[in-house]
């Protein structure tokens, strides 16, 4: 049955869905062993609205030529035969494969794929480290079953497609349940008849399956394998979900032993070359969030997504095993550090001039688990007062450091919030309790990191020198939550919740006579702001 319905899918095809008599011609020209070059340009210059584009194309950023190219045989040479055949097939697809398509459905499709094809070429020749060519034609073309599938299913399947992109899902193998074949295996089928190697026939159409691909002869992973990561990576860029970024890594470990570390750059080439083959295809793609964005927007998500379960697996643990326990309290500090550093990147690409502030990795992490460490072996710190010129004499003093050492200088100011409610409504012995614990909470996230005092019964001042924003605001936000959690857990015992907040003040290179009660100033307006909010929060500014 399935067979049956496909092949009636492929008989329609094959009739209504052919290449223009050209690119026929030079696929067949380009398969031969010996290529006979002067056929082939014989052949293109029988299109002149081929030979422009190709022409077009070897001038372009993506060849970087010294001097401009006007003979189609120099062009044909530095082009080369494979590259040659992939641009005429995306120059040449059949025009009734894109008529009467909307513009929104067709932007969609081409970004998609046009990120495809570079991330398959990227992949092969960053991390198989083989020639990307053939990797790059199958990313072109394994998806143009999709739009022979919109052409003869219409609005139904528009409607199919419009819900996958809004609620996600697996496109292959949804289409697979409810057709009873893929896209891919049409798009396999369609370059058979336009004759296409074996190869890409035969890898473009190879389901998306780690366990059969790598059971595969090693000669026929590769390819394939490309092709699934590449389109990991495109489902990536256009949707921007966390999950997807977290399958690829998860695909490429099994592939190719592909770490996170291994992403980033893979990226940031997308984000160069991407438009660049958009331009040589005369396609206009819609504007769109920078990859790096989404890149950092996933790694974020996934940090607070693993800080979450980290945090769970810890208070099980606990009760159980104590080492167990500090096991994920290590991975659980790995994840926060992991958030600072994403920050710092962030901030480094929008053009901060950050000087590379990151959160320690050997910073003991304060959850319930870790004090209870602190209390059996009196780890525990209590800070002592400072009063209010105290306070503005170590702003001085850091002040003074940050502008010799020439770099940036950043002042938290944190209170507990709703503190009046509080003590109103706990014993003094509690209130004591909780400003301990408060102390060993913020003392095990600062330590070594800034300087920490305790400035009103309630309120707390750090100083972090070399410390840009954004670093600073995460180093805040790691409190917050910290206090958070913490509360979550004494709320069933002691029966009341506590929250902090803060208002973090930045100064990226202090100048001489600068007045440094204007920093404590500023941290105190951002913190009256959060607490106007409701507290639980960090606001912070600049100071110029």
């Amino acid at each position: 049955m399935t067979s049956t319905v496909l092949d009636q899918f492929v008989t329609r095809s094959r009739r209504l869905y052919s290449l223009p008599a050209v690119a026929m011609r030079v696929v067949e020209l380009t398969n031969q062993p010996a290529v006979d070059t002067q056929a082939l340009k014989e052949c293109i210059e029988n299109d002149p609205a081929l030979t422009t584009k190709i022409l077009r194309v070897v001038n372009s950023s993506l060849f970087g030529l010294s001097r401009q190219v006007t003979d189609l045989n120099q062009a044909l040479a530095l082009i080369g035969t494979k590259p040659l055949k992939l641009l005429v097939l995306g120059f040449s697809l059949p025009k009734e494969l894109l008529s009467g398509v909307e513009a929104d459905v067709l932007h969609r499709y081409w970004r998609r794929t046009v990120i495809k094809a570079v991330a398959a070429r990227e992949l092969a020749e960053s991390i198989w480290r083989i020639p990307g060519d053939d990797a790059f034609i199958a990313g072109l073309l394994q998806d143009l079953g999709t739009l022979v599938l919109i052409q003869d299913l219409g609005d139904t399947y528009l409607a199919f497609l419009d819900r996958i992109y809004r609620d996600g899902g697996d496109l292959l193998a949804l289409e697979k349940g409810t057709l009873g074949f893929d896209h891919a295996a049409l798009s396999s089928r369609l370059l058979e008849h336009w004759g296409l190697p074996t190869s890409i026939v035969r890898d473009v159409g190879r389901p998306f399956d780690v366990e059969m691909l790598t059971a595969l002869p090693e000669r026929e992973q590769v390819v394939p394998e490309i092709l699934h990561m590449a389109d990991l990576v495109a489902e990536f860029l256009t949707r921007g979900h966390a999950s997807l970024l977290n399958e690829l890594i998860k695909v490429g470990g099994r592939y190719q032993g592909v770490s996170i570390e291994a992403i980033e750059p893979l990226i940031g080439s997308l984000e160069i070359k991407v438009p660049q083959l958009a331009d040589v295809l005369s396609l206009s793609l819609p504007n769109e969030t920078a990859y790096s964005t989404i890149l950092m927007q996933a790694y974020a998500q996934i940090c607070e997504a693993a800080e979450s379960a980290s945090i769970d697996l810890l208070r099980d643990q606990h009760a159980e095993d104590n080492a167990e326990a500090r096991d994920f309290s290590a991975m659980l500090e790995q994840t926060r550090s992991l958030q600072g550093e994403i920050g710092q990147y962030t901030e480094s690409r929008n053009g901060s001039g950050s000087r590379g502030y990151y959160l320690r990795r050997d910073t003991p992490v304060a959850t319930d688990a870790s004090l209870e460490y602190e209390h059996n072996y009196g780890s525990a710190k209590t800070l002592q007062h400072v009063s209010a010129p105290a306070l503005l004499g170590s702003v001085e003093a850091a002040v003074k450091a940050c502008r010799q050492a020439r770099h940036g200088l950043s002042l938290a100011i944190l209170e507990l919030d709703h503190c009046e409610t509080l003590a109103s409504r706990i014993s003094a012995a509690q209130v004591s309790h909780t400003i301990g614990r408060l102390q060993s909470i913020m003392h095990a996230i600062v330590v070594d990191d800034g300087r920490l005092m305790q400035v009103a019964d309630y309120r707390f001042a750090a100083i972090f020198e070399g410390c840009d924003r954004q670093p600073a605001v995460e180093m805040a936000r790691q409190l917050v939550r910290c206090v958070r959690q913490w509360s979550t857990e004494q709320t069933a015992i002691q029966g009341h919740a506590i929250s902090l907040s803060a208002g973090v003040a930045t100064l990226a290179m202090p100048p001489k006579n600068f007045p440094c009660q204007e920093l404590i100033d500023a941290a105190e307006r951002c913190l009256h702001g959060v607490q106007l909010s409701g507290g639980d929060s960090v606001k912070s500014i600049d100071i110029y």
